[in-house]
């Protein structure tokens, strides 16, 4: 049976079809990694309040026999695609790349994240007029093994299972932790205030760490996500309280979060950065991703 290509059902929450991307990303990448740059975590992380909403129905679900095997879509809003495509399908990458163009453009933009290397998917972006830009993005990998840390005096580890976690105080620190850089969007300030995103498919309170100061301040998190059984975790979000940086705190919160993953089976940990601050706690760039444009 033929490929098929269709739009995203406009419902809100996680209904059938959010539910049909999940699975379809967590089995993608099931046995071996094959889109490291958009995992079914950063699926779940950016649906909602980091989301532009109204333009579900533009993101692309394709299908052979009534399983999905590709996907285009954008991450915050129109004018950005990502394409996750089961590599068995042929001819899926020049379809893929012509519908990011046909639908998810932006002002008559468009441009597209490739992995360096997807040779299918960067002769059907040349095809279709599409060159490379200098522009990239990295993708960095924590191998999970004697990952040791000592706190300061007076410090804590905690968890979002924690009896005594404020998610208030939560919400106001990752805030401060980010520098406060960008203006919060409506529908990320409604989603906080809801207390939305806890029940997520995937979320797991034990594994989103926090680092108590001896205040009680929330001076660094890591937020990290893993399927049990799976070989990988996916690492989001991370911060540290400006007040708080360089005494270790950020290394302890991603390190105690990946130790947590690697008892229920995963062997190493993905970020998408390429921040010094990764690297220089162990982890190390694994893919390239380049924008391409028309």
């Amino acid at each position: 049976m033929a490929v098929s290509v269709r739009g995203y059902h406009n419902e809100p929450g996680y209904s059938a079809d959010f539910m049909r991307v999940y699975d379809f990303l967590a089995r993608l990448n099931r046995s071996t990694v094959i889109t490291p740059h958009y995992l079914w975590a950063r699926w779940v992380w950016q649906f909602g309040p980091y989301m532009n909403m109204e333009h579900l129905a533009r993101i692309g679900i394709f299908e052979e026999n009534g399983g999905m095997v590709g996907l285009a879509t954008y991450e915050n809003d129109l004018g950005e695609a990502y394409l996750c495509l089961d590599e068995g399908v042929p001819d899926l990458a020049f379809r893929a790349v012509g519908y990011a163009l046909e639908h998810l453009r932006k002002d008559g933009r468009i441009r597209i994240s490739l992995p360096d290397g997807a040779l299918k998917l960067q002769q059907a972006a040349v095809s279709w007029g599409l060159h490379a830009t200098g522009e990239k993005s990295s993708v960095a990998r924590l191998d999970i093994g004697e990952l040791d840390y000592r706190l300061p005096p007076g410090y804590r580890i905690m968890d979002f299972a924690d009896p005594d976690f404020d998610a208030d105080r939560y919400y106001d620190a990752i805030w401060k932790g980010f520098d406060n850089r960008r203006a919060r969007n409506e529908r990320e300030r409604q989603s906080m205030e809801a207390r939305e995103g806890f029940d997520a498919p995937g979320f797991e309170n034990s594994l989103k760490v926090l680092v108590v100061s001896p205040s009680g301040d929330y001076a660094a998190h890591c937020g990290i996500w893993h399927l049990p059984g799976s070989e990988y975790a996916y690492i989001e979000p991370v911060f540290t309280l400006p007040e708080y940086r360089r005494k270790g705190l950020g290394r302890a919160a991603v390190w105690e979060a990946a130790r947590r993953c690697g008892g229920r089976g995963a062997k190493y940990a993905l970020v998408v950065s390429d921040q010094p601050f990764y690297y220089g706690i162990g982890f190390y760039p694994i893919q390239n991703e380049t924008w391409w444009e028309k």
